[in-house]
């Protein structure tokens, strides 16, 4: 039961925090393409980003292969470490707030290990 809280806890809130973002991205919500922008990214970049973060969400929290599973905690990771390197550049007082993601993501994956038993 432990390690089950430990592995559920921190995905949820990893892919909620990834696919809330996602769902931002096609909901066309004024200002996030401009945001976006303002991080150096061009605003098509926005909708491969989003199918990424859905994709990447639906392999954590579904029953799929080990290794698609993998390539899930993977893409996110860099997903957030690109993030951060906008944010370092671009927004330099912001760049703090992705310790958090990061954080998070490493409980999450820790726990998936644990559950794993990989």
């Amino acid at each position: 039961m432990k390690n089950k809280l430990l592995f559920w806890i921190p995905n949820i809130l990893l892919v909620g925090a990834m696919v809330a973002s996602a769902i931002a991205y096609f909901s066309d919500i004024p200002g996030t393409i401009e945001a976006f922008n303002m991080l150096g990214y061009p605003g098509y970049v926005l909708y491969f980003n989003g199918t990424a973060k859905i994709l990447g969400g639906i392999a954590i929290l579904f029953p799929v292969a080990r290794t698609l599973k993998e390539f899930a905690y993977a893409g996110y990771l860099y997903i957030i470490l690109l993030a951060g390197q906008a944010l370092y550049i671009n927004m330099p007082a912001m760049a703090p707030t992705i310790l958090i993601f990061i954080i998070v993501w490493i409980l999450a994956y820790w726990g998936y290990r644990r559950v794993a038993r990989i």
